[in-house]
């Protein structure tokens, strides 16, 4: 495996685990206000949801479908179903999110049922976001492995390192480090440091 490789599988895998970890705590922060075990704390959710928009939708799809899949595509044809399934999604990520935050608003201003509605929106679009890394870990990045050349990982390594997820402490930006602080204690391991649920 080339340095070049190594870094892009890195930054990518790296990214995807972030994601899935604030979506997770978003879940489970979402499912105990749901049943009256927490009093919701409306600065952290838009902050979990602010991370998601400015960060996931805005850096790392386009990432992939403008790099990623692009390189995929030109090496082979194995995996197009899979790569316009993937495509797809990202297009369709946007307005599950506009979602959330319609009914997050409905919540904080208190309407009857919002945290429930909120809730079982949350479930839907974690469950869409794992079975969408799912499908880019086992399907996307052995398939690139096998087929992309060192130019190719070298042009996807460039690219995903301009992303300089603050999560990873690759942006200057103390708020994001104190979010991220705050998410690691919410969720439960492996993601991480919370309690077992």
């Amino acid at each position: 495996m080339t340095t070049a490789q190594q870094q892009a599988l890195r930054i990518v895998r790296a990214e995807h685990q972030t994601l899935a970890a604030v979506i997770d705590a978003l879940r489970h922060v979402a499912d105990d206000i749901a049943r009256g075990r927490l009093t919701p704390d409306y600065r952290l959710l838009w902050s979990i949801i602010y991370y998601i928009e400015a960060f996931p939708e805005t850096l790392h799809h386009p990432k992939e479908d403008q790099v990623l899949f692009p390189r995929v595509r030109r090496r082979t044809h194995d995996i197009d179903a899979a790569l316009d399934e993937l495509t797809g999604q990202h297009a369709s990520s946007r307005p599950h999110l506009d979602r959330l935050k319609t009914l997050l608003g409905r919540m904080e201003a208190g309407i009857p049922g919002a945290a429930a509605e909120f809730d079982a929106k949350v479930r839907s679009y974690a469950e869409f976001h794992w079975k969408h890394m799912s499908l880019e870990e086992t399907a996307v990045l052995p398939k690139a492995v096998e087929v992309l050349t060192e130019a190719d990982w070298e042009g996807i390594a460039a690219a995903f390192a301009e992303n300089r997820d603050p999560l990873h402490g690759a942006g200057d930006d103390e708020w994001f480090r104190q979010f991220y602080r705050r998410i690691v204690n919410l969720v439960p391991e492996p993601w991480g440091l919370g309690a077992r649920r």
